[in-house]
């Protein structure tokens, strides 16, 4: 496991989250480190825990630390060392492949070799033209863009929710294969029904808890 894996790390003290009535957290202490699988019930709160990991939503009451090396990283910071993928984050439609590259190469930078986002563009089977603007793309395209896309960029943490949504049978052989990789590289996050399908030999499991009531 390498350095970005092993000292990077989710810290969760006392944490209470909330999507208004609905309790996802309650004076919550846990923490996440490596390959994780979160799992829940449908409607449990897997993407707006993921939300919280991304530094997009704030807990309610309590704290979640964000460290690398052993520091804390900063509300500046935070969104510039970690990458997500789901299916409420869209893509700029009206780019096409190399458009949304070259965007997304300004705000951030690539891992080297295999595990870079062409790289595993090339790996997925990823095939449009060259002139297609992503909306018309079909959904299983633009999963395999969004994946290689958090995947293939240089971070110490990746959030995933639901990575085999709208892949079929050999993009999901591929996403299983990057993850191995991947999870060597970064603490990896991963919000899942199926752990066996989208986080296979995940070591760590966090459960969100049906609340009663």
């Amino acid at each position: 496991m390498s350095d970005l894996a092993r000292h990077s790390s989710f810290q969760a003290h006392h944490v209470t989250l909330k999507r208004g009535a609905r309790v996802i957290w309650s004076d919550a202490m846990w923490s996440l480190q490596g390959f994780t699988a979160l799992v829940g019930e449908n409607g449990s709160g897997k993407s707006s825990t993921l939300a919280m990991l991304a530094g997009q939503v704030a807990p309610d009451e309590g704290r979640l630390q964000f460290k690398i090396q052993g520091q804390d990283i900063g509300e500046d910071e935070w969104m510039t060392h970690v990458t997500l993928a789901a299916p409420w984050v869209s893509l700029p439609s009206h780019l096409t492949l190399d458009e949304m590259l070259a965007f997304h190469g300004t705000f951030r930078a690539p891992r080297e070799g295999n595990l870079g986002w062409n790289a595993l563009l090339d790996a997925s089977g990823l095939r449009v033209g060259q002139d297609v603007p992503l909306r018309l793309w079909s959904s299983g395209q633009r999963q395999r863009l969004n994946l290689a896309l958090a995947l293939g960029t240089q971070a110490s943490a990746v959030l995933l929710d639901e990575p085999a949504s709208n892949l079929d049978h050999d993009g999901i052989a591929w996403l299983q294969g990057v993850l191995g990789d991947v999870q060597a590289a970064s603490t990896l996050v991963v919000a899942t029904n199926d752990p066996e399908k989208e986080a296979p030999k995940a070591p760590s499991l966090l459960r969100i808890e049906k609340k009663l009531g």
